[in-house]
This record gives structure tokens, sequence and C-alpha cells, in this order.
């Protein structure tokens, strides 16, 4: 749904697979009304199977402190294991609420996803882009 202005109110997520690399490639709002959303597309029960989990937020144009935690609680879960959790693409509102926030510890952020990817050390070569909507996703993961 979008709005006269263009915003886009739901949140979408597409999974890309880069070797060892899951990008979650997010659009439209992260707000209290899609944050468990976001939390569910990052829960991911075994991480040791990954380098790295990037998320793309080229797309988002609006974070809360809702969305925040979601991106705390996946950092903490990913604790213990050898997977990192790299944000990128920030447009500049979205980079504000992150500056604003403070640091989330052992959660990184670059400027691109070329950069996230170089950081995490793959190649921008999907092998696999699975899109679903987060209803698909829900019933998945019961």
């Amino acid at each position: 749904m979008t709005d006269e202005d263009g915003a886009v109110w739901h949140l979408q997520v597409t999974e890309e697979n880069i070797g060892e690399v899951l990008v979650l490639v997010v659009a439209g709002r992260i707000s209290n009304a899609t944050a468990g959303d976001l939390g569910r597309a990052l829960a991911r029960p075994d991480n040791s199977c990954l380098r790295g989990i990037i998320v793309d937020l080229s797309a988002v144009d609006y974070v809360n402190s809702a969305g925040l935690q979601q991106f705390e609680a996946a950092v903490a879960q990913m604790q213990g294991s050898h997977c990192e959790l790299v944000v990128c693409g920030l447009r500049p509102v979205v980079n504000a609420v992150f500056q604003l926030a403070g640091s989330i510890p052992h959660l990184s952020i670059e400027s691109s996803r070329e950069a996230a990817i170089a950081r995490l050390g793959g190649q921008h070569v999907p092998t696999r882009s699975k899109e679903m909507s987060l209803s698909q996703r829900s019933e998945e993961h019961k």
C-alpha cells in the first residue's frame, strides 16, 4: 500500500544466497507494525553454516526503535557463531536513526551491498533468489 507521497507502508523481504552469505533485501517501512516481520526474516535457527547475513536497507525509508530492537536481537542470537550481521544501503533518514540510537555492538554498517559482500569475503554472484511474502514466511515457520 502506498500513500500520496509514494511511501510504502508494508514490509517486503527478498532473500538471495551468495555462497555462504545470505542477503535480505528489505523494502518498505520498519515500524511497530512490521518489526516482528523483520525479526522473523532475521531469525535463523542455525547460523553456523553462514559466514554472514547482509540486510540491504536501500529500499527502506523509515525505521523506528522497534526495528532497531530486531537488529539487536538478531546480533544477540548470532553471538557465539561465526556469522556476522551487516546492514547496508542506509538512506540518509534511516542512517540518522541508526546514528541517533547509538551503535549496536557487533552490528556492522556498510555503504553498499557490494561493500558488505566484500567485508564478508563473498563474491557478488547470486546462487539463488527467493522472494516470499511475510504471510508465507509466517506459515513456513509454524
